[in-house]
């Protein structure tokens, strides 16, 4: 699988990531055995980097994402993948970035990795909790398990572009995660991306298919998208069955091939289910219909890179 380099902390990384949520039974009950046979054919097929958090779990708080990784790995050489976790982000509505959370985080996700060393950790979703605590309380006690040898680079996550920039740059952290910033409907990420890319910082684009919303299926009743542009993703649906596809196979040729300069080194796509993660990986080196893309764009028109985050576009009165 292409790789591309994690910005300057020396790891390559393969264009396509594995993410943890489902594999902690996020979405529906995770067998080990799956997860084990997930695992097997992402590595096998260069998928070589896998993300978790203490978040990803189900029930929460009992780190079900890390644990089920760690089992799956057993009797694999470390050197042959990269591991990312997260910190700062344990239980529903609660972020908790002090010192002392921190300092017992990191042990926590060493052992249910069974690893010694973890080559990426980041404070998870900045933007929910306290900035000044993520600052000046986790970000120190990340940077002394770095000097350890004990974490490979520091990075933030979270989906407020300007947030995640302004702390990247001015704390001159390793990484950025960003999550539904660069996909068929938001592709506000790039500039950012570019930016960071200048700083020597990588950056993670993750949620290719919109957190469920770029799918036939549909959004779930709690995604936090204006109610038009899921209206208009619903259109978007017609139209890639229109030209014989789908939007998942759309939107993830769409994510996955980003340009070599885009600042963007890796997509990372959660997976559980060992067809869907093959889905997945035929997307890899191929490119969506130029016209379909067009398409797309004018369906979503002024709606185009109009984030949650975002007040609704001014439209002129039909």
């Amino acid at each position: 699988m292409q790789t591309r380099k994690l910005g300057n902390t020396g790891l390559d990384v393969p264009v396509l990531s594995l993410g943890g949520a489902p594999l902690g039974s996020l979405y529906g009950e995770i067998t080990q055995e799956q997860a084990n046979e997930t695992i097997r054919i992402a590595l096998e097929n260069g998928m070589n980097m896998i993300d978790s958090s203490p978040w990803y779990s189900e029930p929460h708080g009992e780190r079900r994402s890390e644990t089920t990784i760690g089992r799956a790995l057993e009797g694999v050489d470390r050197d042959s993948y990269i591991l990312t976790t997260k910190c700062g982000r344990y239980m529903p509505g609660e972020w908790d970035f002090s010192t002392e959370r921190i300092k017992r985080s990191i042990p926590e996700s060493l052992e249910k990795l069974q690893t010694d060393h973890i080559d990426v950790v980041q404070c998870h979703d900045i933007e929910e909790g306290d900035l000044d605590q993520v600052i000046n309380e986790a970000l120190p006690v990340l940077r002394e398990y770095k000097e350890q040898g004990i974490i490979g680079a520091i990075g933030v996550t979270g989906y407020k572009l300007d947030v995640l920039e302004k702390v990247a740059i001015e704390q001159e952290l390793d990484t950025v995660m960003s999550y539904c910033n660069y996909n068929l409907q938001d592709r506000r990420l790039l500039p950012t991306a570019k930016r960071l890319a200048q700083h020597g910082i990588g950056v993670f684009n993750c949620s290719p298919l919109h957190m469920g919303a770029l799918t036939t299926k549909g959004a779930p009743d709690w995604h936090p998208s204006h109610p038009e542009v899921l209206a208009l993703t619903r259109k978007v649906v017609q139209a890639c069955e229109e030209a014989g596809t789908t939007i998942e196979e759309v939107a993830l040729e769409f994510s996955l091939n980003s340009p070599e300069d885009s600042g963007i080194s890796t997509t990372v796509v959660g997976s559980a289910v060992p067809r869907y993660l093959e889905s997945d990986l035929a997307a890899l080196g191929k490119s969506p219909d130029p016209a379909l893309i067009r398409t797309i764009e004018d369906i979503f028109g002024p709606w185009l890179n109009v984030g949650w985050d975002m007040p609704a576009p001014v439209t002129e009165a039909a």
